[in-house]
Parts: C-alpha cells; structure tokens; sequence
C-alpha cells in the first residue's frame, strides 16, 4: 500500500494539537455493551478546534475486577485514526522500540513519536484512578475545555 503525504501524524504536529486549545462540547454518557464486552464502559466524544483536525476523545474503563482506565486522543487523517496522546490507568504497554520500558498494570501515558508513535513514559503527577476524576486530568494536560456533563459512571 502506498501512502500518500500526510496520511501519518508528525511528532510536530502532535505538538501543536495537544498544545492547541480544544473543546468537548457535548455530554458524555458511558455505555455499555452488555452482550459483547460487559465488564468495559466506553464514550467518545468529538474535540473541537480551530486547527481543523478531525480529533475524537475515547473513553475506556473497567466496571469490574482490578481498576483499568484509558483516555485517548485520537487525529483521524485521510479516513484512519491515530492515536496521538493517551493516559492508561493500570494498563499494559511496551515499547518494542527505542527504551524497551514495559508497564504490567501500571499507570503509563502515550505520546505520538516520529520514531516510535505509540511512545510510553511514566507520568510525573499523580493520577487519580476514579474515572471521573481521571477525565478531567486528561482534559487538563491535553488543554481541553469541557463545557459539557459527564454523566455517572456505571456501575454494575
């Protein structure tokens, strides 16, 4: 398959977006998929921007056993998604490349890499791991404004 330019984000790029000053603007209600994935609650929600970038924020968290979160900033370029930054709660991550770090149900976050896209480091602060509460510090480090409800959290 051959790519055309600018089908992958650049590490500039990605800077640029997560500095920029962004906007959820709609409420967020968590759901469920009962039949097919109930122990996950997931939303997304669509970032707007004055950059023109397709950016879409997904939510992912675990109703039940140990606490799992993820907030994903997502740049959709010519109809596929990348994600550029993320926050993993207790999550499970390597990077096969570069430092070979690995995190086993640890805290980690993800920035888009020239080199390495999905590159993990450990945050420096501390990061709540009640849902809600880890949205917002999400949308803080990633500069966006949420004007919308986040709704409760389901329980089970």
């Amino acid at each position: 398959m051959v790519l055309t330019p600018g089908a992958y984000p650049t590490e500039a790029a990605v800077a640029r977006i997560v500095a920029a000053e962004k906007e959820i603007s709609v409420n967020i209600v968590w759901h469920r998929d009962l039949r097919h994935d109930p122990d996950w609650a997931k939303f997304s929600a669509p970032v707007e921007n004055n950059g023109g970038w397709d950016l879409t924020l997904y939510g992912n968290a675990r109703v039940r056993g140990p606490a799992k979160r993820s907030y994903l900033l997502v740049w959709t370029l010519q109809d596929a998604g990348h994600r550029i930054f993320s926050l993993d709660i207790n999550g499970d991550h390597r990077n096969r490349r570069l430092d070979r770090q690995r995190w086993r149900n640890r805290t980690h976050k993800q920035i888009w890499r020239d080199e390495y896209p999905e590159f993990a480091y450990t945050p420096d602060e501390t990061i709540p791991e009640e849902p809600v509460a880890a949205f917002y510090e999400f949308c803080r480090e990633g500069n966006i404004v949420f004007s919308g409800q986040i709704g409760p959290f389901p329980t089970l």
